[in-house]
């Protein structure tokens, strides 16, 4: 089951790492020059590198499809497990050809799985059940019938019977469909148990099948964690986004529009209000965070900066912005959108790499093999790669700060100041009481900013009380602190930095 005090981080398999000692299998060869090919990352890789993921501080691994893929189309391959060509086998080219477990596909799975919790770590198997690899089936095996009517006619139109991508859509209003997927996922989870499934393009699917899937794999498994992907951006969108944890019990999904609101004001400069309002008075307009109401419950979501499919990774992004030649603000960017993303509500993920910078625009450059060259045999970034070193240690000490503080994974969320350039935000479960400072601006604050508190009447009385007895100090920079005056907390923030603001007695 994933938790909020997880941090989840997600691997494509195939460029990841490849275990050593790993045999070709003469049925699966590889490509690595091919930035569309099977490139050799493996499980065995995955494990051979726990312990890089255990010193980063990441609690739950999500890895890509697993299942069989179809072969060459049009010179791509499907590496990253989204072309499935059989839902029940594994696909080679993840394991190890030499391994004793080779008659069984899934055990090398399960071998995965035993490893990681042997670490006191999870893992998240990405499934698609919305359609099938490129091709057609038909010729690649004459003697076997597929029947149309198990497969949707492409209707551009219709988020469910649509073609995504060209890639044949099957239909889960046939009843044979819908079964067949429950019995499969209710294999993969006795037989690999995996603590949690993200589900593959959950908004295109029937929801006959999501009826299914509550009643018989939720009541099956309680302990599974389901996070769907439903890939819908805007604001406006909220509202049909929380339909799925309404109606379809997925109690996790991934938050792109507070992603794309990250984006827009983090590196865009787009206003910070774009985020939350402060609901002093009336007629405030509301950001996208003043839509948390919409959902069950908006602390489970899962928050993430960029992801396979994102167009630019997040650093690239950055870079672009500050056109590439000031690296130096590039990192003070990211250090403040990762300082963002792991104390504001949810479940952080980060894509693999962000922790050093990894840069990459749209598919396939977003999906390049891991630079294990620059990492350590401490498992940190080599000193000489002072950039990669600099995220990697902010990262890290994110991770370290969220563990400590529960604040962070199960506390309110109170807003108590916000304009265009700064933002001011309060996280508290019981005496663990934390404010956040962030200036968005390109310029240092000239003069403290006044946040006032004793008049928010948002704010618990006895969380108004400690704040006016405690003297504050910042766990990024322990030569700051500060302490409440006339009713409000002065603050003082460098230009696109986040303060993280905790009990200097602490």
């Amino acid at each position: 089951m994933i938790t909020n005090s997880d941090i989840i981080y997600f691997i494509l398999t195939d460029r990841f790492y490849r275990g050593t000692g790993s045999q070709d299998n003469p049925l699966a060869p590889l490509l690595p020059k091919n930035p569309e090919g099977w490139h050799g990352g493996n499980f065995d890789g995955i494990i051979e590198k726990i312990p890089y993921l255990k010193e980063l501080g990441i609690t739950a691994i999500w890895i890509t499809p697993v299942y069989l893929s179809i072969g060459e189309f049009f010179g791509s391959y499907g590496y990253h497990g989204y072309w499935a060509l059989d839902f029940e086998k594994i696909d080679p080219h993840l394991y190890n050809y030499n391994s004793k477990l080779r008659n069984n596909g899934k055990n090398y799975l399960k071998n995965l799985t035993d490893k990681l919790h042997n670490e006191g770590m999870k893992l998240i198997l990405d499934m698609v059940v919305n359609h099938t690899g490129y091709g057609y089936l038909e010729n690649q095996y004459p003697n076997k019938v597929f029947k149309a009517e198990n497969f949707n006619i492409n209707d551009p139109n219709s988020e469910t019977q649509q073609y995504l991508n060209g890639l044949p859509d099957l239909d889960h209003d046939q009843a044979y469909v819908a079964d067949y997927f429950i019995q499969n996922i209710l294999s993969w989870i006795k037989d690999c148990n995996i603590d949690a499934i993200r589900m593959d393009t959950a908004k295109h699917i029937e929801p006959a099948f999501w009826y299914l899937f509550k009643s018989v794999i939720k009541i099956s498994y309680p302990s599974i964690t389901l996070i769907g992907e439903i890939l819908k951006e805007d604001v406006w969108d909220i509202p049909d986004l929380a339909k799925y944890q309404q109606l379809y019990d997925i109690e996790r999904q991934f938050d792109c529009p507070l992603r794309k609101k990250i984006v827009e004001v983090f590196i865009n400069d787009a206003p910070l209000n774009w985020l939350a309002k402060p609901r002093l008075s009336d007629n405030e307009v509301s950001g996208v965070l003043d839509k948390d109401s919409c959902y069950t419950n908006s602390f489970r979501l899962v928050t993430f900066l960029d992801s396979h499919d994102t167009d630019k990774r997040i650093f690239t992004a950055i870079l672009d912005r500050v056109e590439h030649w000031d690296r130096l603000k590039a990192q003070k960017i990211i250090k403040l959108v990762l300082s963002f993303l792991f104390t504001t509500r949810g479940v952080p993920e980060i894509y693999y790499g962000t922790e050093i910078g990894m840069e990459g625009r749209n598919n396939p450059d977003s999906r390049k093999d891991f630079p294990w060259s620059i990492i350590g045999q401490n498992h940190h970034p080599k000193p000489e790669f002072k950039e990669s070193s600099e995220i990697y240690k902010h990262t890290k000490a994110l991770i370290e700060l969220r563990k400590k503080h529960p604040a962070f994974s199960s506390g309110y969320l109170f807003t108590l100041w916000i304009d265009n350039f700064a933002y001011v935000y309060l996280r508290a479960f019981g005496d663990d009481i934390i404010i956040v400072a962030i200036n968005n601006g390109t310029e240092d604050m000239p003069y403290p900013l006044n946040v006032p508190f004793e008049v928010n009447s948002n704010i618990p009385p006895r969380i108004i009380t400690f704040i006016k007895k405690t003297t504050f100090t910042d766990t990024l920079d322990a030569t700051y602190s500060t302490k409440t005056k006339n009713g409000s907390l002065p603050i003082l923030v460098p230009a696109k930095t986040a303060r993280i603001l905790i009990n200097s007695d602490l």
